[in-house]
């Protein structure tokens, strides 16, 4: 067994916050397999303190690096746990040096995780999650899910990973096989344990070998600067743009006055930045922007490497010398939406983090995320809606549930919503869901269509349900103060409830998403429609609400959502009132689509692109455009034709992203998908 716990102090001048050095080792050979790894080690514990209970991991011999142990963290639910293992530091560091390495070994077609705790007791702040892909990409995030850094790991090997972290000059390294891949500065700049997790039913991996050193002492150059986190904010969308920002640190004693950065973007020769005439002083940072960067499907990668500090070559090679980000762009399927339904209440001091985590995924991925807060947890909730409390049964507070694809025992930290979220987008639904609706202003009535049109054929029973929602719900009473476990900032910061006091005072809250009426949530002869169904057959459904006095019409989100047999999710759409209303009732008639061949170029368009296809029969042509939210963006007459069709669309004035162009014609219809620039 090398299972070692050792503190010792120096000299007293270095013993920093209460802190000395520290250094721990475990290999696990000298256990037995099979044994709780808390019971044959109280060093380790979980999430909830309960070692030898089912958070807790056994001692396996099934794959090892140094013989013949190692831990197996793995499970079979869909949205992980039970399992959930904590290693704590000895308490919560925040200067000096800090170490971790330990081995890992990820099976081919499996995911990992695991994330480090910035507070002792844990829940309160994730100071970095490691996000290892099945591709063999890792994304390393702050608590806010702001992308800090994206590098490559082995698959179906043994490698070492490790952080070496500045806690003093906040910069964090991170290196694989004992090659430095990049820095990185933290918006939460502390340490307390680690928590190895599982995910899902695909996250499966092994670790052995773990150590950790922790040194109050920091040494410090005269002239020492690097760059850290490329900053990613538009989302993980083909067709996304954004100039992302990039972090200049001083980390010597001498300030910076100049620089030079060499920057690599995939497919784009690269280009230097020079910047002069700036003023960045010791364990200080500036923000800057790399050129523009259009997301393309597959992985997309950025560089950006520090060669000049004040006229003065560096050395480019040293890992703080240079960031990077690299991530896998979705194409979201056409017409697809996910349904992400929260649960949260005024009462839960933690819950400010899925309102953060749901207003910011819902901004990010507009029209595609389709967030539901549902209130619960406590008869005095304010906004407490118990039949959707009772029918969702969920497991705790804060937890969101994706595409129902979990339950109560599985449900998700909001903090790991964006991951299911970019996985269900990409699956081609059965059908699209459309909202229309007739509102009375003087009786508050509302009466609601879903269009259902199936894309495929397909058979069996589906049914149609509906949520309503409201945005910016302002209680008067003390109901409505919310808790916050985030005041004072202890905790991390959380989207400026860090600022706020616990419990924020009703005045200065506002509530988004909240579910506020349901209707057909099981399975009903009344809500079923039964199959079978070819493509283009389109069935609506009719529901009848009377609004309450309170609620704003112009505040109410219409949600349809269609799922499938025993609760099996198919698709949603959401709309305002308003949007409803305009898209009118529909009268679900079919339509057969187009076999002849669409070409579309350029692809992507910079200004425009040519629409060509052959028609077969003499026909009226429209061309249409929409967005990824199936809103009609242009729509343009090409006349009477009878062969080819060559059609020139303006893409000036188009937002850059991903749109839909949509050929109608007299022997039907198709689409064809077109990249913005």
């Amino acid at each position: 067994m090398k299972q070692i716990f050792t503190s010792f102090c120096l000299v007293v001048l270095f013993c920093i916050n209460a802190f000395a050095q520290v250094s721990f080792s475990d290999n696990f050979d000298g256990y037995a397999p099979g044994v709780y790894l808390g019971i044959a080690n109280p060093k380790w514990t979980t999430w909830s303190t309960k070692p030898g209970t089912d958070e807790d991991v056994k001692i396996s011999s099934e794959r090892s690096l140094s013989p013949n142990n190692a831990l197996k963290i793995a499970t079979t639910n869909p949205a992980g746990g039970p399992m959930d293992v904590i290693l704590p530091f000895g308490g919560k560091y925040t200067t000096g040096t800090f170490n971790y390495k330990m081995s890992m070994f990820v099976p081919a077609n499996k995911t990992a995780y695991f994330n480090f705790q910035g507070n002792v007791v844990t829940g309160g702040i994730w100071a970095v999650n490691a996000i290892f892909s099945q591709t063999g990409e890792l994304q390393l995030t702050n608590g806010s899910n702001v992308v800090l850094l994206t590098e490559n790991f082995p698959i179906e090997q043994w490698f070492e990973i490790e952080f070496d972290i500045n806690l003093s000059a906040n910069l964090w390294q991170l290196s694989i096989d004992g090659k430095c891949l990049g820095a990185f500065g933290n918006t939460t700049n502390t340490i307390a344990s680690i928590d190895l997790f599982p995910t899902s039913d695909i996250c499966e991996y092994f670790v052995d070998d773990v150590s950790f050193s922790y040194d109050p002492t920091v040494s410090v150059l005269a002239l020492d600067g690097g760059i850290s986190e490329i900053t990613w904010t538009k989302g993980k969308i083909v067709g996304a743009v954004d100039k992302p920002v990039f972090s200049l640190r001083n980390h010597g004693s001498t300030t910076i006055t100049s620089a030079e950065i060499v920057v690599s973007r995939t497919g784009i020769a690269d280009s230097t930045i020079v910047l002069s005439g700036i003023s960045i002083t010791k364990n200080t940072k500036k923000n800057y922007n790399l050129p523009n960067i259009t997301l393309k499907s597959g992985i997309n990668e950025a560089k950006a490497k520090l060669t000049k500090i004040n006229g003065q070559a560096v050395n480019s090679d040293d890992c703080n010398k240079s960031a990077a980000f690299k991530f896998n762009a979705v194409e979201p399927a056409l017409y697809k939406a996910v349904l992400v339904e929260e649960a949260t209440g005024t009462w839960c001091p933690w819950c400010p983090r899925g309102a953060v985590y749901m207003d910011a995924l819902s901004t990010l991925y507009k029209g595609l995320f389709i967030p539901v807060a549902m209130h619960g947890g406590s008869a005095t909730e304010p906004m407490r809606l118990a039949e959707y409390e009772t029918f969702l049964n969920v497991g705790g507070y804060p937890t969101v549930r994706v595409n129902r694809t979990t339950n109560g025992d599985t449900d998700i930290n909001p903090v790991l919503a964006e991951t299911p979220f970019l996985s269900e987008i990409t699956k081609a639904p059965d059908a699209k869901v459309k909202a229309g609706a007739k509102y009375n202003t003087t009786t508050k009535e509302l009466n609601v269509s879903t269009d259902v049109e199936f894309l495929k054929d397909v058979d069996g029973d589906y049914y149609v349900s509906l949520i309503l929602t409201e945005d910016d719900i302002k209680g008067t009473t003390a109901a409505y103060n919310q808790a916050n476990n985030y005041a004072g900032g202890t905790n991390g910061p959380m989207g400026g409830f860090e600022t706020l006091s616990n419990p924020v005072p009703a005045a200065q809250m506002t509530y988004d998403h909240v579910a506020r009426a349901v209707s057909g949530l099981e399975s009903t002869p009344k809500n079923t429609i039964s199959g079978p169904f070819v493509k283009g057959d389109k069935v609506t459904y009719n529901f009848t609400f009377t609004l309450a006095p309170t609620w704003k019409s112009d505040k109410i989100n219409i949600i349809p959502v269609l799922l499938k047999d025993a609760n099996i999710y198919v698709n949603a759409t959401t709309a305002s009132i308003a949007e409803a209303v305009s898209n009118g009732f529909t009268s679900g008639t079919k339509e057969t689509l187009l076999t002849s061949n669409i070409n579309i170029a350029p692809n992507p368009a910079r200004g425009y692109a040519n629409v060509t296809f052959v028609l077969n029969t003499p026909s009226n042509v429209n061309i249409e455009v929409y967005n990824l939210s199936g809103a009609l963006i242009s729509s343009k007459d090409a006349g009477y034709n009878n062969d080819v069709v060559d059609v020139r669309l303006d893409t000036q004035n188009l937002p850059a992203g991903l749109y839909m162009v949509k050929v109608v014609t007299s022997s039907g219809n198709k689409y064809q998908k077109l990249i913005v620039e």
